[in-house]
């Protein structure tokens, strides 16, 4: 008879002692939640940053840039049209 009442006692302070440890998780559960959302937002303001520098890079070390930066700085020389009037001919005729 003490058999049985003994066993009920111990489940009834296992679910108690479970209860208690589900709410504890729980609540850490909830309040990292808002810590993980505000780090997935810096991760995303940091991928959009990342994007637009990247592409501000692409366009700054682009050949079309750097040869209107050269000429502005005057390292490009002004080259003059060549151009053949009257164009030898290949072979000659005998």
């Amino acid at each position: 008879m003490k058999k049985p009442a003994l066993t009920i006692l111990f489940l009834i302070f296992v679910i108690l002692v479970l209860s208690v440890v589900k709410t504890f998780v729980s609540n850490r559960i909830s309040t990292s939640g808002m810590v993980l959302g505000a780090i997935e937002d810096k991760i995303s303001y940091y991928k959009t940053e990342n994007a637009l520098l990247s592409e501000k890079l692409y366009s700054m070390s682009s050949l079309t840039n750097i040869s209107n930066q050269a000429e502005k700085l005057g390292f490009v020389e002004e080259k003059t049209n060549f151009v053949l009037t009257n164009p030898l001919p290949i072979a000659l005729k005998q």
